[in-house]
Protein backbone atom coordinates (compact mmCIF):
# COMPACT_ATOMS: atom_id res chain seq x y z
CA UNK A 1 0.00 0.00 0.00
CA UNK A 2 1.47 3.35 -1.02
CA UNK A 3 1.20 6.33 1.34
CA UNK A 4 1.26 10.11 1.02
CA UNK A 5 3.11 12.26 3.54
CA UNK A 6 3.07 16.04 3.76
CA UNK A 7 6.35 17.87 4.14
CA UNK A 8 5.86 20.62 6.74
CA UNK A 9 6.44 24.12 5.38
CA UNK A 10 9.20 24.76 7.92
CA UNK A 11 11.09 21.78 6.41
CA UNK A 12 10.98 22.87 2.75
CA UNK A 13 14.52 24.32 2.78
CA UNK A 14 15.95 21.24 4.52
CA UNK A 15 14.11 18.97 2.09
CA UNK A 16 15.56 20.80 -0.91
CA UNK A 17 19.10 20.59 0.53
CA UNK A 18 18.72 16.90 1.43
CA UNK A 19 17.37 16.05 -2.03
CA UNK A 20 20.24 17.85 -3.76
CA UNK A 21 22.84 16.05 -1.67
CA UNK A 22 21.06 12.67 -2.05
CA UNK A 23 21.10 13.05 -5.83
CA UNK A 24 24.89 13.45 -5.70
CA UNK A 25 25.12 9.93 -4.26
CA UNK A 26 26.45 8.25 -1.17
CA UNK A 27 23.56 9.00 1.21
CA UNK A 28 20.40 7.23 2.32
CA UNK A 29 17.15 9.10 2.70
CA UNK A 30 14.54 8.28 5.30
CA UNK A 31 11.28 9.61 6.70
CA UNK A 32 10.20 9.48 10.33
CA UNK A 33 6.75 8.36 11.41
CA UNK A 34 5.52 7.77 14.95
CA UNK A 35 4.34 4.28 14.04
CA UNK A 36 4.52 1.99 11.03
CA UNK A 37 1.53 2.13 8.68
CA UNK A 38 -0.02 -1.35 8.91
CA UNK A 39 -0.09 -2.05 5.17
CA UNK A 40 3.14 -0.34 4.09
CA UNK A 41 5.62 -2.86 2.69
CA UNK A 42 9.04 -2.97 1.03
CA UNK A 43 8.61 -1.96 -2.62
CA UNK A 44 5.63 0.34 -1.93
CA UNK A 45 5.94 4.04 -2.68
CA UNK A 46 5.91 7.07 -0.41
CA UNK A 47 4.53 10.17 -2.15
CA UNK A 48 5.65 13.54 -0.82
CA UNK A 49 3.25 16.48 -0.84
CA UNK A 50 4.60 20.03 -0.83
CA UNK A 51 2.53 23.19 -1.29
CA UNK A 52 -0.58 21.03 -1.57
CA UNK A 53 0.70 18.93 -4.49
CA UNK A 54 2.53 15.64 -4.89
CA UNK A 55 6.09 16.71 -5.66
CA UNK A 56 7.89 13.37 -5.76
CA UNK A 57 7.82 9.74 -4.72
CA UNK A 58 10.34 7.14 -3.69
CA UNK A 59 10.32 3.36 -3.28
CA UNK A 60 10.51 1.89 0.25
CA UNK A 61 13.63 -0.25 0.65
CA UNK A 62 13.65 -0.75 4.44
CA UNK A 63 11.40 -0.14 7.43
CA UNK A 64 12.87 0.08 10.93
CA UNK A 65 10.60 0.40 13.95
CA UNK A 66 11.90 1.87 17.22
CA UNK A 67 14.95 3.08 15.32
CA UNK A 68 17.31 6.00 15.77
CA UNK A 69 19.18 7.60 12.86
CA UNK A 70 21.09 10.82 12.33
CA UNK A 71 20.71 12.95 9.24
CA UNK A 72 24.21 13.70 7.99
CA UNK A 73 22.95 16.77 6.12
CA UNK A 74 21.07 18.59 8.91
CA UNK A 75 22.84 16.96 11.88
CA UNK A 76 19.49 16.11 13.46
CA UNK A 77 18.61 12.83 15.13
CA UNK A 78 15.31 11.14 14.34
CA UNK A 79 13.63 8.22 16.08
CA UNK A 80 10.54 6.08 15.85
CA UNK A 81 9.52 4.26 12.71
CA UNK A 82 12.01 5.16 10.01
CA UNK A 83 11.12 4.50 6.39
CA UNK A 84 14.21 4.26 4.17
CA UNK A 85 13.73 4.76 0.46
CA UNK A 86 15.44 5.18 -2.89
Amino acid sequence: MDIVVTIPKNEYVNDDIETTIYEQGGYEQFWQLFKQPKKLNIGDRVYFAKNGYIESSMKVIRIETKAIASCEVTNRTWNGCLIFYE
